[in-house]
């Protein structure tokens, strides 16, 4: 996607905000699929941490205002956290809780796909990219499948994380 498209709806460009806030997060890979963790930087580049095996975690001290997203390493396929696409932490004591600060457990799930969205990610693994536009199927379907094997980590950054906790 990058920073110069803006998100669906005409939503301005998904970047870091500054901010002094921390923000003390474990995430916590609840599918059964591998899942990259993916933190958007000031410019809106995506910016991948590490990639999680299924039940592992990561220990990220972030800042509020800081995005996160999450993708299926195979497929490119988004990956949620409390049903959204989009993780936006808040500050660690936003709750009103001064000292020590607590790390946040943040679950990564898989969203709930439509029937038609199950199909389409079926026909991605089966029929080749190039003979899409053969299939016996509405054109708008067609043009969904080629949406649905573009997606995916093209424009992520493999920076990685130097170790289990960041600071971003």
């Amino acid at each position: 996607m990058g920073e110069a498209r803006q998100r669906e709806n005409d939503q301005p460009p998904l970047k870091s905000k500054k901010s002094v806030h921390y923000s003390f997060l474990r995430f916590l890979n609840k599918t059964n699929r591998n899942v990259d963790v993916v933190w958007v930087n000031y410019e809106g580049a995506r910016v991948k941490y590490k990639t999680l095996t299924p039940e592992q975690f990561l220990d990220i001290n972030t800042f509020a205002g800081h995005p996160w997203i999450f993708f299926d390493s195979l497929t490119g396929d988004k990956m949620v956290v409390q049903l959204k696409e989009i993780f936006e932490p808040v500050a660690w004591n936003s709750d009103g809780n001064d000292w020590p600060p607590q790390r946040k457990v943040v679950n990564i799930t898989i969203p709930v796909y439509s029937l038609q969205e199950c199909c389409l990610m079926k026909l991605r693994g089966i029929v080749p990219k190039d003979r899409i536009n053969e299939l016996e199927i509405t054109d708008v379907l067609k043009e969904d499948l080629h949406k649905i094997m573009l997606r995916g980590g093209s424009d992520v950054i493999y920076q990685g994380a130097s170790s289990s906790s960041s600071v971003t």
